[in-house]
């Protein structure tokens, strides 16, 4: 059975070996903040704050930013990132905060490998404001790559991960007392990333192309990842 020591281990080793590559890169953060509409002077949470770069964009658009994550080494890096967020080294089951603090709060991609889900969610809800917007990000058990590959998850379902459907992610959060505003489907990665003219190889434009175009034309319900926008019900 996984415990939270190895949950610990697995991502201080991740965080030692690729620093501050080890998750999305710092251009990939402000869409999160754009989605859920936070204004200048209002609090943050991020849930898993990983390398710390979307407390970086907070803090660069005037907001009181704060971070935790399970992992002392990313804890090191995200405050090596942005010095001024207030940033604390503890599991997501357990959060270190007052009742009602925040105006908004992320999870993006961390829910998922938690020892206690429901636990989890339900520390960022009583940590949230009444009007709080949430914004987490978990994985589709039905991503149309994972179907015909005939694999699922992440490298991560190594040491712990759970998929759900977009039907069984709306009931979770409704379990805990939230309802989604919008659910979206996070592609940055495939639609920026990737370099149509980076080689030059003419075939693989194409291929670069039509990588994107693929993106661009995928079902909400066959996407690699939800943003879920909630807010309580």
């Amino acid at each position: 059975m996984t415990t939270e020591a190895d949950i610990r281990d697995y991502y201080d080793r991740r965080h030692r070996e690729r620093g501050l590559g080890a998750w999305r890169p710092p251009e990939a953060c402000p869409h999160f903040l754009d989605v859920t509409g936070v204004r200048p002077g209002g609090r943050m949470l991020d849930v898993g704050c990983g390398t710390g770069f979307l407390l970086k964009a907070a803090v660069a658009r005037g907001l009181d930013a704060s971070g935790v994550d399970i992992s002392g080494e990313a804890v090191r890096l995200a405050r090596t990132a942005e010095p001024k967020a207030d940033i604390r080294l503890t599991s997501g089951e357990r959060l270190p905060f007052e009742p009602g603090t925040f105006d908004v709060v992320f999870c993006l991609g961390a829910l998922e490998h938690f020892i206690d889900m429901k636990k989890g969610m339900m520390e960022m809800v009583r940590v949230a404001k009444a009007v709080a917007r949430f914004c987490i990000v978990v994985p589709n058990v039905n991503f149309l790559y994972w179907t015909f590959s005939k694999t699922k998850g992440t490298e991560q379902q190594d040491i712990n991960e759970r998929l759900l459907s977009m039907e069984e992610w709306t009931a979770f959060f409704r379990d805990c007392g939230l309802e989604p505003a919008a659910i979206l489907q996070d592609r940055w990665w495939f639609l920026h990333r990737a370099r149509i003219f980076a080689s030059p190889n003419p075939v693989r434009w194409v291929r670069a192309i039509l990588s994107k175009l693929k993106w661009l034309i995928l079902p909400l319900r066959r996407t690699y990842q939800f943003i879920f926008i909630l807010r309580r019900a």
